[in-house]
This record gives C-alpha cells, structure tokens and sequence, in this order.
C-alpha cells in the first residue's frame, strides 16, 4: 500500500497551521440512516407488529458518539463512507446541522448507503437490523493524513475489525496515533465485533487508551470471565484502561489498580437508541478537558441517560445545560455519595452552563 506509506511520511514531516481548523477529535465508524418505528410489543417468530411511528435519523454508533460531542461544543471530524443516493445527501446535511465536520467522508459510485431498523419498545429497548453497505468498504487509501494534524483524540468503532477495507482504516488510525504526541485513541467494542473479530480486537487492545464494552462485550472479550476478574484480566498487560457500561446500573471504572463503580442518573427512559454511543462521547470529552477518570465516567453516564430522555436520541437532548441540570438535582442523591467528588468535579467544570 505505497500511497499509505507516502502519506503517512508526508503527515510526519508536515505541519499545518492551527488556523486551517482540523477537529480535536476525529471518530471513525459507520454512518447509517436509522428507521426508527414504535412498536407496543416485539412480536413472536413469524408474528407481526403494527408501528405507532416511523421516523428516520441519521445513525450509526459511531455518528451518535461524534453528534455527542459536537452537541458538548467540540470540535469534531467524521471518517466514513456513504453511498451516491438520497439518504446520502440526508445524512451529510444531518451531519452539517449538528455541527460535525464531514468534508472526508467518502462517497461510493456503487454501494448504497448503510441502513438500520429499529424496532423500539414501549419500556424504550430497541432491536436492530442491519445493512452496513457502503460502510464495509471505507478506504484507508483515501484518508488525507493531514486531516489528522490537530487531532487530539481518534474514536473507532469495533465494527471496522468486521471488514478488511475498515481493518486497514482503524490500523491506518492507530499508527497515526502512534506518532502523535498528544493524540488518544478510543474503542467502542460492539457485541457482534466481539463475537466475530475478538482476537483482531484483543491485538490492538495494548495500543488504545480506553475501550468501552457492555457486560455483554467484557464477557466476549474475557471468555466468560465475571465482571470484575474480567476487567483484572484486561488490565493484566493486555489495555489501558477500561469504562465498561452497565445500563440501569451505571458503570464501571477499571484503570491500573483502581475499580469504581459508578450509579445510572434516574431518567424516565422514553428511547435508548445512542445511550451507549453517547456514554462513550462522554468519557472522551471527560478526558480530553482534563477531568478525573471518576468524573469522566460519570459525565459517560450523565449523557448516555441523556441520550434516552427523549425519542430522537442525541441530537434532541444532549447540550452542555442539559447536563449541568442533571448533575445539579444529582448531587446529594444517596446512591452518589461514594462517588459525590466525581458529581462535584463536573459541578466546577459546568459551572454557568445553567
């Protein structure tokens, strides 16, 4: 792969200047439209069920991690593939609204753009089926270098470990990072990557800052291994640090010797489509202004319970005073008194938000 290898030496030797404006933080991942429809039951094999709403939204995980933090006012770049098709031209001017820079994304002459049903239930769970069209064939070949000179963090998301095109793009990324100075990375795992692709994904394990896996996930990943012997044998040699999201019950923290476990925000759950793409969002802006792991983790589950207070996801109910209000009627919660310096910390990094 020549032009890779020419690109990379030109992306060492070169530097722009701050002016151009290149994101702080560029995540890379699938870009989908989501059909959303509201169903009172998930029917039985063979079944059916009547929808009470269709909608469609500009999706994917990793979208939903990067409208997160755009919505928390970073400056934020996508890396992805769309097909030459209607949806396409949604998705680009959703991307643009939200304030996601998406000028590398790539288009494919052949592909159709990636597509998501989501069947969402009356208690907010969802069930997804997928086509990853166009997404499958992100070309590393295509990606500028430069785009990645002001980077200070790179989120990936698991499903690029499922096809060999968005392979290369994700170790294109981990060597950029490689080489930077300042720029962390983090891994979003996924069930199905963990299922098809976990020896792809435990080697680059040592190379990531952070990895965020559900129980589920964490399970895969240690070969059935309880949550906490799990999270010792990650933390064995084998990554950095690990956020794992645990729904109802919050998350937990795993970084050197230290294990806390941190409580949900009480929201009524109306839709919990992106809350786990948005509790990523939260941990990396946590991260990259300075904060505590604790209180990085506990911003992770201020926006992931965010992310499931309304239908429409992300984009409707995330922004910097949404969070500061729920940290504020948090605060002296009791379930939050051993972690209440995690709660305080983000009270003094919000502070005039209201």
């Amino acid at each position: 792969m020549p032009e890779l290898v020419l690109g990379l030496t030109l992306f060492l030797n070169f530097t722009l200047p701050e002016s151009i404006g290149m994101p702080d933080i560029i995540v890379i991942g699938d870009i989908n439209a989501d059909v959303i429809l509201t169903i009172p039951a998930y029917p039985r094999p063979g079944g059916e069920a009547v929808a009470a709403t269709v909608k469609i939204h500009t999706g994917g995980s990793a979208v939903n991690t990067a409208v997160a933090l755009a919505k928390m006012d970073m400056e934020v770049g996508f890396i992805g593939r769309i097909g030459k098709d209607a949806l396409a031209n949604q998705i680009l001017a959703d991307l643009g609204e939200s304030g996601v820079d998406g000028t590398h994304i790539q288009t494919d002459p052949k592909v159709n753009t990636g597509l998501i049903f989501i069947a969402v239930t009356v208690d907010g769970e969802r069930t997804m089926f997928g086509a990853r069209g166009a997404n499958t064939f992100t070309e590393a070949s295509a990606i500028d270098p430069a785009y990645f000179v002001n980077c200070r963090w790179i989120h990936l998301s698991g499903y690029s470990f499922l096809s060999y095109h968005q392979h290369e793009t994700t170790l294109m990324a981990l060597e950029l990072a490689k080489n930077s100075p300042y720029t962390r990375v983090s891994l979003d795992i996924g069930t199905e990557p963990a299922l098809r692709a976990r020896s792809q994904i435990m080697d680059v394990l040592p190379k990531l800052d952070v990895i965020f896996p559900n129980e589920t996930e964490l399970a895969i990943l240690t070969e059935g291994r309880s949550i906490e012997a799990g999270l010792d044998y990650l933390l064995d040699g084998r990554t950095n640090a690990v956020v794992a999201k645990r729904g109802h019950k919050g998350s937990i923290l795993a970084v050197g010797n230290k294990r806390v476990s941190l409580p949900a925000f009480n929201i009524n759950v109306k839709d919990s489509t992106g809350a786990g793409d948005s509790f990523n969002a939260g941990v990396v802006l946590g991260r990259l202004v300075g904060l505590s792991w604790e209180a990085s983790a506990a911003l992770g589950n201020a926006l992931g319970g965010l992310a499931t207070s309304q239908e429409g996801g992300v984009a409707s109910s995330i922004s910097r005073s949404s969070v500061a209000r729920l940290i504020e009627k948090h605060l002296f919660h009791e379930e939050w008194a051993p972690v209440r310096y995690a709660l305080e910390e983000l009270a003094a990094y919000f502070e005039g938000a209201l």
